[in-house]
């Protein structure tokens, strides 16, 4: 399902408590305004030389990558250690390898644009196994033994003496690269060749997997300080938690006490968070209804851990965090979900959950009772079908439960309400409803290959035989029960085949006549009896409703048809034989 179906929300609307504990946690020493004009403001400060080093790092990248890199790019000249450090840890490794690609970018301003001291202090103060990592991945060291003789013969012709004579330089076959490297070298010899010598000899015999493996260690650690965990880890937000015997336990008093942290004095707290706010949602009616606002901050930096968690799990790196607006919402949604099933949806409970639960208990809740939605619909798939279409997973549903199975199909499920609604799960309503489509799907699955003893190859036969003007796609579950509803009212027999055209017409006679009168429930009892003795008698309010529901749609449709219409109106709700 696209990201486009779920429904926008409206930022900060509401939920002013949990808004403003965030906002707190932004960097306020970046100013007011967008991203451009704060960094416009930055650059116009008499002391911006000075003032852009005391930027807090996560702080320093975000504003960068929020604005665009042709607009951010004037600051890095001027970036500390600590701060380009950051910006290699969150925007220059793919996955767990380092990306020289992405690193050149950020090189490329700093070999041209920074002086000499920061350009030294830079190189010197990087993980040394980064700088390294970079070098080997684009040039290649020769020690030259004998200065006299010069490079030597076996090197291939893009191969230069560095400055100092003592080492042949093979530079990557990328240009661009080539030339930034050969810059970069350049800017070494000159104010620090020392650095450039222990470069050059990492180069030579160091191994790529033992620097890569050393330096994703320093990188981890750094990133954990600030609540980015290795994704491995991340994952166990989605960890299954049972919501029932959770609440059971909650309810007991059986579990272990939260752990109270206190509030870090400054915490990275993306723009996407603040800016995905949903006042609908359970969680921050709650949240704002408190009055203790030490308490309102801690659940604001247990949120944006949380929120750094599921983006990781969902595959967003930590550079790319402001990109998930997707992930904030659905994150939102689940804990709001998780902590209205535990409360019973009791205000007071509720306030007594989020002090007591950990933020990502709740959220496990939510997910899980999503996720149990989510296996019961795959169950049906293999119970034994859900389609005679080989490319359509869901040829049997109707447009609207096919849109509630995409959604539940989803890696991490949403709900969809009909084709045109689709939002993320946050409401118990919402799973009740799901929960009751879904059981009335598996009744109608039970009525076609179960009650009525029809197998899935006869059906695909029918199909395909010619012997229907219907489009295979167009016979669903739905369908298969009005036909035999209308060949039950006209030819006194309940079967399952596709109606002739001297039937059609005189389908809306009949239907208009409704010889069924007060008891639709007694006049259809072939079609239906078999369904009230074979299944349990828990089904019987779901047969008399999709009978009820099935006959007002065909009264609705045909009913006040006069002349005959032609087929192709009807196959859309019943079963239409070809001539």
């Amino acid at each position: 399902m696209s990201n486009d179906k779920i429904v926008e929300l409206n930022p900060q609307r509401s939920a002013p408590g949990i808004a403003r504990a965030l906002i707190a946690g932004q960097d306020s020493s970046l100013g007011p305004g967008n991203p451009v004009e704060q960094i416009q403001a930055i650059l116009d400060r008499p002391d911006a030389e000075g003032f852009i080093p005391s930027i807090n790092p996560h702080s320093l990248f975000r504003l960068i990558k929020e604005a665009g890199f042709d607009q951010g790019v004037d600051l890095v000249p001027y970036a500390s250690p600590e701060q380009i450090q950051v910006i290699i840890d969150l925007d220059c490794w793919e996955g767990d390898h380092l990306s020289g690609r992405r690193m050149a970018t950020w090189m490329a301003v700093l070999v041209a644009e920074a002086d000499d001291v920061r350009f030294k202090q830079v190189i010197r103060d990087l993980d040394p196994e980064v700088i390294a990592l970079y070098f080997k991945a684009h040039v290649e060291a020769v020690e030259v033994l004998d200065p006299e003789e010069g490079i030597p013969d076996h090197l291939p012709d893009r191969v230069e003496l560095s400055p100092d004579n003592a080492y042949a330089l093979v530079y990557t076959d990328d240009e661009d690269i080539a030339a930034l490297m050969r810059a970069m070298v350049k800017r070494l010899y000159e104010v620090d060749p020392a650095m450039a010598w222990t470069l050059f000899e990492a180069v030579r015999w160091e191994l790529t997997s033992q620097m890569e493996e050393m330096a994703l260690q320093w990188r981890t650690s750094r990133l954990e300080e600030f609540g980015y965990v290795a994704r491995t880890e991340a994952l166990a937000v989605y960890a299954y938690l049972n919501p029932v015997r959770f609440r059971e336990r909650w309810e007991k008093g059986d579990l272990e006490a939260k752990v109270q942290l206190a509030t870090p004095e400054t915490f990275d707290v993306p723009r996407v968070l603040v800016e995905n706010l949903d006042e609908r949602l359970f969680f921050f009616k709650v949240v704002d209804a408190l009055d203790d606002e030490a308490l309102i901050e801690r659940i604001a930096a247990e949120l944006t851990a949380l929120n750094n968690r599921t983006m990781i799990a969902d595959g967003i790196e930590p550079g790319e965090i402001e990109t998930g607006r997707e992930v904030v919402r659905r994150t939102g949604g689940y804990l709001s979900l998780g902590l209205e099933f535990v409360s019973r949806t009791e205000l007071a409970r509720a306030e007594r959950v989020i002090r007591t639960v950990p933020l990502r208990q709740l959220f496990q809740v939510g997910y899980s009772l999503a996720h149990n939605l989510k296996l019961k619909a795959a169950q049906l798939e293999q119970r034994p079908t859900l389609t005679l279409v080989e490319d359509l997973p869901y040829s049997l549903l109707n447009p609207d439960e096919a849109a509630l199975f995409e959604g539940l199909s989803a890696v991490r499920p949403t709900f969809a309400a009909d084709r045109a609604t689709f939002d993320i799960f946050h409401t118990q309503s919402q799973v009740d409803q799901a929960a009751l489509r879904i059981g009335m799907l598996a009744f109608k699955q039970l009525w076609l290959f179960g009650v009525t003893r029809h197998r899935v190859e006869d059906l695909a036969a029918l199909l395909y035989n010619d012997k229907l003007v219907n489009e295979a796609d167009q016979a669903s579950f739905d369908v298969f029960f009005a036909s035999s509803l209308a060949t039950h009212l006209i030819a006194g027999k309940p079967w399952v085949r596709g109606l002739t055209e001297a039937e059609l017409r005189e389908l809306p006679q009949k239907l208009r006549q409704a010889p069924w009168g007060d008891d639709p429930i007694g006049y259809f009892e072939p079609v239906i009896g078999p369904i009230l003795v074979e299944l349990p008698p828990a089904t019987s309010g779901l047969a008399t409703r999709w009978l009820r529901e099935t006959l007002a749609q065909l009264v609705d449709e045909f009913g006040q048809v006069g002349d005959f219409i032609g087929a192709e109106p009807y196959t859309e709700h019943l079963l239409v034989a070809a001539e």
